[in-house]
């Protein structure tokens, strides 16, 4: 697997595990945009309406991390301010399922 493969299919485990943990929660997909041009960076959104509170996951393609943020919302798009809730450095040569799931296990902990 060449590496933009390993990083579209780690991406994908951790939206799918993010998704399940945080749809039990009342949260829904928002947003996702995918920027080729900017270091094959991409980005998703989930919001719960009822609480006010957004998570977003974020690869970085420029420094090859992955990075969980949250933030409150006002009754607008915009959100107040994007914190920080755990930041993953990502080889994406390492074509391994067990680092994969390290990787996901390392951010997924944080919220569930």
């Amino acid at each position: 697997m060449d590496r933009l493969d390993n990083i579209a299919k780690t991406n994908s485990l951790l939206q799918e595990s993010l998704g399940e943990i945080l749809t039990k929660k009342g949260y829904s997909i928002t947003k996702s945009e995918y920027h080729k041009e900017a270091f094959g960076s991409r980005f998703v959104v989930w919001k719960n309406e009822v609480d006010k509170h957004c998570f977003r996951l974020i690869w970085d393609g420029r420094d090859s991390w992955f990075i969980l943020e949250e933030s409150p919302y006002v009754n607008d798009p915009e959100k107040v301010a994007w914190a920080d809730v755990v930041i993953v450095p990502f080889d994406s040569n390492i074509d391994k399922p067990e680092y994969r799931t390290e990787v996901v296990s390392s951010i997924t902990k944080e919220i569930e």
